[in-house]
């Protein structure tokens, strides 16, 4: 993933394209035989399709080349310039205007979605897009249901009123660094196993049953806050001091 070094790290506003069912689109169009591929079920279509590609390199480089050409088309058609795109996807872009012509090419670019907010992380490798309803998380690695809840709450955040912004900041990592939840501090592994941070010792493996003996005062709070939620906190407050 590689996020726009021009574009602002905290926007409004996010308008997220894409190509649906880009390739198969692109075969059926080629006139290539599909009678085997079931259009309906998208993971047996991609499986297939990926064979394909991988069966002959020359429709793999065609689909690919395709799909790139009909984003630059419709970029270019809508005047966006660099500023505006925050990421280009393999056949999407996620982007900070409207697109007034999405019908042109010979493929449609549907908008699947607008974000209201969407923070970029201050090292550009991951992001928070908020919709209105539900967050998506990209770029975050060891995610757990905990950690998650605090990251949809920084994605939520309320970014048109500055004091609300730095007061709500503050709440969220005081909210990690005293939290008496010892969930929040537990990775889950597998086999019922969590990975944990403490102070004195490092990273040490517990089993669940052992989460309700722990001392939270040994627990490296601040390790996790500067993990997970301090990239995101750091360019928020970057856009608005």
């Amino acid at each position: 993933m590689k996020i726009n070094n021009n574009c602002k790290l905290s926007l409004n506003n996010v308008f997220s394209y894409d190509i649906s069912s880009c390739h198969y689109e692109i075969i059926k169009k080629l006139s290539l035989n599909l009678s085997e591929i079931d259009e309906t079920n998208k993971k047996e279509r991609n499986i297939k399709i990926g064979l394909m590609m991988k069966d002959n390199p020359i429709l793999s480089m065609i689909l690919r080349n395709t799909t790139n050409s009909i984003i630059d088309e419709y970029l270019l058609r809508n005047n966006i310039q660099n500023e505006n795109i925050i990421l280009r996807q393999y056949d999407g872009i996620i982007i900070s205007r409207r697109l007034k012509d999405i019908n042109s090419c010979s493929l449609k670019l549907e908008l699947k979605a607008i974000f209201q907010n969407f923070i970029i992380s201050i090292n550009r490798q991951q992001y928070l897009a908020f919709d209105g309803r539900d967050t998506i998380i990209k770029g975050v690695p060891y995610r757990y249901k905990e950690m998650d809840n605090m990251l949809n709450n920084v994605a939520k955040i309320n970014l048109a009123n500055k004091y609300t912004i730095f007061k709500t900041l503050e709440k969220y990592k005081n909210e990690i660094l005293y939290s008496n939840n010892p969930n929040l501090y537990c990775i889950p592994t597998s086999d019922e196993k969590y990975n944990i941070f403490l102070k004195k010792y490092g990273q040490a493996t517990i089993s669940k049953n052992m989460i309700k003996f722990l001392d939270l005062e040994d627990i490296d709070r601040k390790r996790y806050f500067d993990f997970y939620i301090k990239p995101f906190t750091e360019s928020i407050v970057l856009e608005f001091i």
